[in-house]
């Protein structure tokens, strides 16, 4: 390995720890406010934030553009093209939030419910500040600078947790996460003007607006079909089985999307950019694309394993009670979850390597899917909602590998003798837990002991099947470990 291969492995290595404390931070935040407002609101006040939440994400795609994956793609950036991209977004950012604040009110009458008008309003003047945060960020990501890019989403995740808290103990019900959410973007915006004030955009432009086009509406076309399929299951519930079900679904997904804002979100925050830099400088990508998914899936399948088995006492001793309704949906999402993991990665991976119309075409097949599997299920009830993601997510992955087979290092059978590890890792992971929930009476009579032996043993199966199955994490576990040792050492002098 060269020199300059070391510098890169150690300076994706430094993105990754950053991105892992930054995001550690903002779940430990996240987890704690989720716990917190769950016993502070009912179901259905979760549920018409979640349903708001939940068009302002499909609009955020057309506000977006896809101008900050361009920023981090493009071979070459000048000022200019900077400016075009920040007066794109700026000028599509406005109109899309008067719109929201304009067609709150119908949007409320359509679910029958003002909260979702109320929550709208707000969540529509986060699109107006929006823009002056965004471009420096995609500017900070291409640098690979998340030392700064960790102090600002810092900052963002704790003041929107303790907002949303504290408005929700004040008796602001739903409205608690709506003017969070506002706070936490104006967080970002002043931290973006302290950490990145070099990147700061000196003026408008729209010189080259005929290539951010079309790099943007191919992006937005896939981005929006993404995060329509996304949603389709709170909008579709929301509908047909009442706000009541749409709580108890927000809850069932709430560790798997705290998981995959984190855990995964941590690692795409970093893989992308990391992808485009390989492509660039080595065209050794899908070679990267490979290691990264052997990574991932020897974390998330575990998680997600042990997530189908534990889903009765984490959903009792997270929120109470009241939503163990949701148990049986926490299963099928992280079982769908699990599957996912072998397609988290492909979208970013096409889009850096210029693949963005394949990905535009993928998204919209499956997404288009996933939406009519979703209505489908509807009819049967909230669980059936819940256990039909499992075949929109083999869907999925079956299109995106279909597309990344003309990669050689990405052949079917060397992405399963690569995964071959992981399998053994899971298996590793899951035996405690499931012995533990096996165990006749265990978890209902004493819980929180059960609870604590399946995580010790869990964690405990991880670290063992890691050594005899020779997953590529025990180096960098090793790794890890070596670093804090020698620090350690030094601080004892």
């Amino acid at each position: 390995m060269t020199n300059k291969s070391q510098q890169q492995g150690n300076g994706v290595r430094r993105a990754l720890s950053l991105s892992f404390a930054q995001q550690f931070v903002a779940l430990v935040f996240s987890f704690g406010s989720v716990t917190i407002i769950s016993r502070l609101l009912t179901p259905s006040e979760v549920g018409v934030f979640s349903i708001a939440a939940g068009m302002v994400a499909l609009i955020h795609m057309l506000r977006d553009f896809g101008v900050s994956e361009y920023v981090v793609q493009a071979p070459v950036l000048d000022e200019s093209l900077v400016r075009t991209v920040f007066t794109m977004n700026l000028v599509i950012a406005w109109c899309l939030g008067g719109v929201i604040v304009a067609a709150s009110g119908a949007i409320g009458t359509f679910y029958a419910d003002i909260g979702v008008t109320r929550v709208l309003r707000v969540l529509g003047i986060v699109f107006f500040l929006l823009p002056f945060g965004t471009t420096a960020m995609a500017l900070l990501k291409r640098d690979m600078e998340f030392g700064k890019l960790t102090k600002i989403r810092i900052g963002e995740s704790v003041v929107r947790s303790c907002t949303a808290v504290a408005l929700a103990y004040a008796g602001f019900s739903y409205m608690s996460m709506a003017w969070s959410a506002l706070a936490g973007i104006v967080v970002m915006i002043v931290g973006c003007t302290v950490w990145g004030w070099q990147y700061r955009v000196k003026g408008v432009s729209f010189s080259h607006w005929k290539s951010v086009l079309h790099f943007g509406s191919n992006r937005t076309v896939s981005d929006l079909a993404s995060q329509l399929g996304d949603q389709s299951a709170n909008l579709v519930i929301g509908k047909m089985l009442g706000m009541a079900d749409a709580g108890l679904f927000s809850r069932g997904y709430g560790v798997v999307n705290m998981y995959r804002t984190n855990v995964l979100g941590a690692i795409g925050a970093v893989s992308f950019p990391a992808f485009a830099r390989e492509h660039r400088e080595h065209a050794t990508a899908p070679e990267l694309f490979l290691k990264a998914l052997v990574y991932t899936t020897g974390i998330s399948w575990p998680f997600f394993a042990c997530g189908v088995i534990l889903a009765y006492p984490v959903i009792n001793i997270l929120f109470g009670d009241q939503w163990d309704a949701a148990v049986p949906l926490m299963r099928w999402l992280c079982f769908a979850a699990f599957i996912g993991t072998l397609m988290f990665q492909c979208n970013r991976f096409l889009v850096a390597l210029g693949q963005v119309r394949a990905v535009t075409r993928v998204e919209v097949q499956y997404q288009t899917a996933r939406v009519g599997i979703t209505v489908g299920a509807a009819f049967y009830g909230v669980t059936a909602v819940a256990a039909s993601q499992v075949l929109v997510n083999i869907i999925a992955t079956v299109l995106y590998y279909r597309k990344m087979r003309t990669y050689d290092a990405l052949a079917v059978r060397k992405c399963a003798r690569a995964l071959l590890p992981s399998v053994v890792v899971t298996l590793g992971a899951c035996a405690v837990p499931a012995a533990v929930v096996l165990w006749p009476g265990l978890v209902t009579r004493h819980m929180l002991l059960a609870f604590a032996l399946a995580l010790v043993g869990g964690g405990a199966g991880w670290l063992l099947a890691l050594v005899i199955a020779r997953h590529p994490l025990l180096g960098e576990l090793k790794r890890v470990v070596s670093r804090v040792s020698s620090r350690y050492r030094l601080l004892r002098g």
